[in-house]
């Protein structure tokens, strides 16, 4: 994974210790267009529809720029995996708005909680959202390293 540069870390704190009412706090209102959250469950959810990519959600979850690089989405899927979301998405340390990163951890147990005294690693994927002021919400950008800003296409 990239190493980012200090002023470019995330603002996130990593896996914490809490309770699943407090961990969906964190995650805020999935239904919410507005809430990164709700565009990275749906992206998940969107690679793992039974028929396999749901590419229709997929092209309204994604940015069109990324859309040539994704492929038939196989590679992405097989990157992703059984990991689940962390629940809640971190900011660029240089603070843009329309940027935020969303955790996809791997544990040996998918089903397992994550209890510890401090922080806990684990290895990790990161889904990179872009807010796009024309279609008012979330689109995903990248999955896999973190994307810096400036590597982002204009939010349009």
């Amino acid at each position: 994974m990239t190493e980012l540069p200090e002023e470019d870390q995330p603002s996130g704190k990593g896996l914490i210790p809490a309770d699943d009412d407090v961990a969906m706090a964190d995650a805020g209102d999935l239904m919410d267009p507005l809430n990164p959250m709700s565009t990275a469950v749906a992206f998940v959810n969107a690679l793992r529809a039974d028929d396999g990519p749901n590419l229709e959600l997929l092209k309204v979850a994604v940015t069109p720029e990324s859309w040539p690089a994704w492929g038939d989405f196989s590679e992405v899927v097989e990157m992703v995996g059984d990991r689940g979301l962390a629940t809640q998405p971190d900011a660029p340390a240089s603070g843009e708005p329309d940027v935020r990163y969303v955790k996809l951890v791997a544990l040996d147990d998918p089903g397992q909680s994550v209890m510890s005294d401090g922080y806990t690693l684990v290895p990790a994927q990161i889904i990179t959202l872009q807010f796009r002021p024309s279609s008012g919400y979330w689109r995903v950008h990248g999955v896999g390293d973190y994307l810096r800003p400036e590597e982002l296409p204009p939010a349009t």
